[in-house]
């Protein structure tokens, strides 16, 4: 295999680095499966929308260096359940390093390139120190199926030695005109800045501007993914590399184009507990909502719970009022450390499909010692139970309150039910269904009432009767003793009192109380797509006298 894409100093994307990595073992998420069994990195992903015949298909873009470099072109026309190869985009000039491509459907025309058409661009030209870097676009005109160079957004001012141009992404700004947004390393007195140029046709570009351009000359900003939002505004996310870490950014503009001030580090994308992603952000729109990932999840700089499986919503729509996290479709086994590698979830995109209610990501990760690129569909709500444990006496009944939640883009409604296997008792639920809006939660009660069996204990002797634990007679001098003992039951005994020819007596101890510990599970389903469910198990304990 040859060189493998060449990136800038933070990640470089070499294949003797490979051997250094921890590999993390094939991934195992519930639908997740291989876009390809060849080499795939930095997988990008579009919908459809502006075509004649294939509105609804999703094409996918994957950088692959089985045969030499190209980027892999693939179609799912199901809503992303399965993903067929359909084309490659190649060009000699590749030979000289590939790398970070961005996939981008016009959403209307640009000079003569109409609504619909597909642009890929990509970093071209890393592995060649001598000479200048170049963003390449390449435009499609049949959804994918071929594709033609049509111009260079960006060409460094110096040679690949002495910085490099990296990650495009494009919007269509506010006044039509199509912008291209890139990392650049070639400023002097900067370490990287994130930059923009625009064009009227695609062919011919402005001179660049400044879009995240930090004071702080060892910041580096990157890895800008835009959307327009619904108020007609710009969101851009980004990574700040560098003292920062390559923490996670976003920062608004009125047209796409002014990003004012530029000196700036924007919003961090956070919970509000601070947890955050460092590297690679991505970002997307979802039934109006905003869907954010990025490589390591992390809090306080350690990685925490859900690292590569988690998914940031901003229900706002627009990043402000905070995030809430979900699991992510893919979930990718991250190594330890917070340094991320070039493969497992670098730059992982999300994509939401038509009916609003579902997301499509693409992850990479290490199958051996090769990066492929895995992705998934899973619905973009979710539910969550929690509750205590109930414990009850027999002859009465107790209740136990349980809270169920709606999470992620949109309410629903949940039909509940509650299973209790060998649990000798009658189990009722408030509520048999619960309908909750976007974030919303409501209690329940599970109520216990222990039937008749479980007076009896083991064998259920209960039958109406009471059952004697034990019978005790004295009598005399003999202190003739009877005792009779019920199954469940130990009974203890203390002697008869009594001398001399009277009559003895005796006492029995109060019996000790059994308790019976049984599982229960309670259990939430959406009736709008049964994958989203969620249960609390919990312990039912019965205590009766002993």
């Amino acid at each position: 295999m040859p060189t493998v894409i060449s990136k800038h100093a933070r990640r470089s994307w070499l294949v003797a680095g490979v051997a250094a990595l921890t590999l993390g073992a094939t991934s195992a998420h519930a639908g997740q499966a291989l876009i390809s069994d060849h080499q795939e990195l930095y997988p990008r992903a579009v919908l459809i929308a502006h075509s004649a015949t294939h509105n609804g298909d999703i094409v996918a873009s994957a950088s692959s260096f089985d045969g030499g470099g190209h980027q892999d072109i693939f179609v799912s026309r199901d809503s992303g359940r399965t993903f067929s190869l359909m084309g490659a985009v190649t060009d000699a000039a590749f030979t000289k390093g590939l790398c970070c491509g961005g996939l981008y459907e016009l959403p209307s025309a640009v000079g003569a390139l109409p609504a619909g058409t597909l642009l890929w661009a990509g970093s071209v030209g890393g592995d060649t120190s001598s000479a200048p870097m170049e963003i390449r676009i390449y435009a499609s005109r049949d959804e994918g199926a071929t594709w033609s160079y049509l111009s260079n957004c960006a060409t460094g001012t110096v040679p690949r030695s002495g910085g490099g141009l990296w990650e495009p992404n494009f919007a269509i700004a506010g006044n039509g005109d199509l912008v291209c947004y890139y990392s650049d390393e070639t400023r002097a007195g900067h370490s990287q800045i994130l930059t923009e140029v625009t064009s009227h046709d695609g062919v011919t570009w402005s001179a660049p501007v400044d879009v995240v351009s930090s004071p702080t000359q060892a910041d580096r900003p990157g890895m800008a993914s835009v959307v327009k939002l619904a108020s007609g505004s710009y969101l851009m996310s980004f990574e700040m590399c560098g003292p920062l870490n390559c923490a996670a950014f976003t920062k608004t503009s009125p047209d796409g184009v002014n990003w004012s001030p530029t000196d700036g580090h924007g919003t961090a994308i956070a919970l509000a507990d601070g947890t955050t992603f460092w590297h690679t952000p991505t970002l997307t729109l979802a039934n109006g909502q905003l869907l954010a990932t990025g490589q390591i999840l992390t809090k306080n700089g350690t990685p925490v719970t859900g690292n590569g499986g988690t998914l940031f919503i901003n229900r706002a729509g627009d990043g402000t009022g905070g995030w809430t996290s979900l699991p992510s479709p893919v979930a990718i086994t991250m190594p330890s450390g917070t340094a991320g590698n070039y493969c497992q979830n670098y730059s992982s995109p999300l994509l939401a499909l038509p009916d609003g209610r579902h997301v499509l990501q693409l992850a990479s990760d290490f199958s051996g010692t090769v990066c492929k690129t895995w992705f998934n569909v899973a619905p973009l709500n979710g539910v969550t139970v929690s509750g205590n444990d109930v414990s009850v006496n027999t002859g009465a009944s107790a209740s136990g309150t349980f809270t169920i939640g709606a999470t992620g883009g949109f309410g629903d409604t949940f039909n509940l039910s509650v299973s209790a296997p060998g649990l000798p008792a009658d189990v009722s639920l408030s509520a048999s269904s619960l309908t909750l809006g976007v974030g919303a939660s409501s209690d329940v009660q599970v109520t216990v009432k222990p039937t008749a069996t479980a007076m009896n204990g083991v064998g259920g002797l209960f039958g109406g009767t009471i059952a004697m634990a034990g019978l005790v007679f004295c009598a005399g001098p003999r202190r003739r003793k009877l005792a009779i003992a019920a199954a469940a039951a130990v009974t203890t005994l203390s002697g008869c009192g009594g001398g001399g020819g009277g009559s003895g007596g005796g006492s029995v101890s109060t019996p000790t109380p059994v308790t019976t510990s049984y599982k229960a599970t309670l259990t939430a389903v959406s009736t709008s797509d049964p994958q989203v469910t969620a249960s609390r198990d919990f312990t039912v304990r019965i205590t009766r006298p002993g």
